[in-house]
């Protein structure tokens, strides 16, 4: 019975002198994503794959890219020279050009980056560069203490047109009309929902009703000018000191003041401008996804008169009492002012919304 004991005490010392099994690496290892759409010309991120209780650290490469017939391609390798952030624009901070300048520099990069640590793609705007194929496969490994996995074709890269403004949320040309009791109803609004309205063209062409934004010169070659007209239905401008910033609580909404290193108004336009686009470049309320574009302005209430026989004609007869100042007849109105848009391209830009049935105000 004793030799017994002393075997099992035997074996019990040499199982705990063994060294555990360190780290796990998964074989199941995947992409979250089956394909990223990289619109041309824009920086875009993926996202990070999943790692399946892989042990971490973990350190990621590309070992390969081939095209949409299967042959190796070095063309999201192939660098460019970019005007590229080394930190991100602050309006509160960066008042000068000076300033703006110190945060860009020059520098050639590829289209395709990763980060070695969590296995995330990114796309530089060298991506416009890249016009030979649209459809690219992207060969991973990954390596931690286990091992490596090596993954042939782990995500599928699709680069989509290049464009010039992008729409990534809703841009609106509103009539508000307001009542006694100081509130406010947004009777009549144009709107543009994104990049899919069917309306975007006739925004680019100028043909649209309320809204138009066209590149009027390629200069600046590297920066971006925005020249932001505001108008009645019948195109005639309002002089800028008419364009009033959106209250919210003791501040305000974001605006394309914020975006601009520079700005100059004249009577009847205001025009922003920063060294590189896109533009807008900075979100004071919206700092991640399409709710960062969003820029907001009304006019002062002294700014327009409605035109009530063209509402009319198109919206058939209307009360008007709630709406009607009592003491001078007119009806209370402003406009609201919401731009969804952001300009890729560097050159000057000019931006322009109607707002619906309305008279400047002589």
């Amino acid at each position: 019975m004793k030799n017994i004991i002393y075997y099992l005490m035997v074996i019990a010392l040499v199982v705990s002198c063994s060294p555990p099994e360190v780290g796990y690496i998964s074989d199941d290892i995947h992409a979250l994503e089956d394909t990223i759409f990289v619109p041309r010309g824009v920086f875009t991120k993926g996202a990070a794959p999943a790692i399946e209780g892989s042990t971490y650290p973990i350190h990621w490469e590309i070992t390969g890219v081939t095209d949409g017939q299967g042959n190796s391609t070095n063309a999201l390798f192939e660098e460019y020279e970019l005007l590229v952030w080394k930190e991100s624009f602050n309006a509160d901070t960066d008042t000068t050009l000076a300033l703006v300048e110190e945060k860009l520099e020059l520098a050639d990069k590829p289209t395709i980056l990763i980060n070695d640590v969590s296995g995330e793609l990114a796309f530089s705007q060298a991506s416009e560069f890249v016009t030979d194929h649209d459809i690219f496969h992207v060969n991973m490994k990954a390596t931690n203490v286990k091992g490596e996995r090596e993954f042939d074709d782990f995500v599928v890269v699709k680069l989509e047109p290049f464009k010039a403004v992008v729409f990534p949320t809703e841009m609106r040309s509103g009539l508000q009309l307001g009542k006694d009791d100081g509130s406010w109803n947004l009777d009549y609004t144009s709107t543009i929902t994104n990049d899919f309205d069917d309306n975007v063209p006739s925004v680019l062409d100028g043909s649209h009703p309320y809204f138009s934004i066209q590149k009027t010169s390629d200069e600046p070659a590297v920066g971006v000018k925005v020249k932001m007209i505001i108008t009645d239905s019948y195109d005639n401008p309002l002089n800028p000191e008419k364009v009033a910033f959106y209250p919210s609580d003791a501040s305000y909404l974001q605006n394309y003041h914020d975006n601009s290193v520079e700005t100059v108004s004249d009577d009847t336009s205001t025009t922003f401008s920063l060294p590189a686009p896109p533009f807008p470049q900075f979100s004071r309320s919206y700092q991640n996804g399409p709710s960062s574009y969003l820029m907001y302005y009304l006019s002062t209430e002294d700014a327009f008169t409605v035109d009530k026989e063209a509402y009319e004609a198109d919206n058939g007869a209307k009360d008007w009492a709630p709406y009607t100042d009592p003491e001078t007849g007119e009806i209370r109105n402003r406009a609201y002012i919401r731009w969804g848009i952001k300009i890729i391209d560097s050159g000057t830009w000019e931006i322009k919304m109607r707002i619906p049935y309305t008279k400047v105000k002589e």
